[in-house]
């Protein structure tokens, strides 16, 4: 009797890759083509490009009916894509990864070996970044050494979406109904059996006119929405810290009105160095407000994530669905 293949599914959010997209096709057939133990299903979420991304996707769906489509009638940012490809795969485990090849599909098959070692979670551990500024690295090295702290090491340093997932855990995935995802957080939240593998950070595959453009701007649009979702998502840090400055604010305001005090009893009037006037009185309130209105723009933002979940509106619009 004939040994049934496991099917392995690869979901791709897609946004403005008309320039990649063949590149991408070519890769990973080829990558695909040499795992012959297993099928493979790609599911590629076209997220509202505005270029003939789409088109192309049609395409390539017509040469190899493996590359399945799932338009969205918007974009729903980069995670909102990666859900809406989870609720239709149908494989033993899913490999997410995005377009642009700076996640090299020829890793794949080391994610597959650790898959079938046990591991539930495969993540890949960004080792180097390729035509990125020392400015851009720095501010990367912080910014995952910020996050790693407030999440108490829940997501690690250097880690990128691009990972494997057994079917196990992208079923609890998709079995949460929250909408303020995070999904990098949410897998390893999870807490299914996890290890990384290393790889080289590849330059964003070449683009041009106005798709460049485009990609800018969403690569800024997607950096502000990952680290507000990082931090207000899967960190109370700041929650936390607006309790620590209201009451070391109140422990100096304490300590001034006893200089205050001790000055006046002492002399009479107010301490040595102290000139009357309205400066000295503005700059404590100003101070105080500057911090009071930070407070609150943060419980705001908090407030904001629970109106968006009370909303219940869907993560994704599905507009059309070839080959699922």
């Amino acid at each position: 009797m004939k040994k049934v293949k496991r099917l392995i599914s690869i979901v791709i959010p897609a946004y403005n890759e008309e320039e990649g997209l063949d590149e991408l096709y070519r890769r990973l057939q080829k990558v695909l083509d040499g795992l012959d133990k297993y099928s493979f299903e790609v599911i590629i979420v076209e997220n509202g490009s505005r270029d003939d991304t789409y088109k192309k996707l049609l395409e390539i769906h017509q040469k190899d009916k493996r590359f399945k489509i799932v338009q969205l009638s918007k974009n729903f940012n980069c995670d909102g894509g990666i859900s809406a490809g989870l609720k239709y795969v149908r494989g033993d485990a899913v490999i997410l990864m995005n377009a642009d090849l700076q996640d090299p599909p020829e890793i794949i098959p080391e994610f597959i070996n650790k898959w079938e070692q046990g591991y539930e979670i495969i993540y890949g551990v960004i080792q180097k970044r390729k035509g990125v500024s020392i400015l851009r690295k720095m501010v990367s090295w912080m910014f995952y050494q910020t996050i790693y702290s407030l999440t108490n090491g829940q997501i690690k340093k250097n880690v990128s979406d691009f990972r494997l997932i057994d079917k196990k855990v992208y079923e609890v995935i998709n079995s949460m109904p929250e909408h303020n995802r995070f999904l990098r957080g949410m897998i390893s939240w999870t807490g299914f059996k996890s290890t990384g593998i290393p790889f080289v950070r590849a330059e964003r595959y070449k683009e041009g006119g106005e798709a460049k453009v485009l990609s800018i701007f969403q690569r800024a649009k997607n950096i502000k929405w990952f680290v507000t979702n990082a931090i207000f998502t899967f960190s109370d840090f700041p929650l936390k810290l607006m309790t620590s400055v209201g009451a070391f604010t109140s422990f100096l305001s304490f300590i001034l009105a006893m200089y205050f005090l001790g000055g006046y009893l002492i002399y009479g009037t107010a301490s040595p160095g102290y000139v009357k006037g309205h400066t000295s009185l503005m700059l404590v309130i100003l101070f105080l407000f500057g911090v009071l209105f930070i407070f609150l723009g943060i419980i705001g933002k908090y407030i904001s994530k629970i109106y968006d979940e009370v909303k219940q509106r869907p993560l994704y619009i599905v507009r059309d669905k070839i080959g699922v």
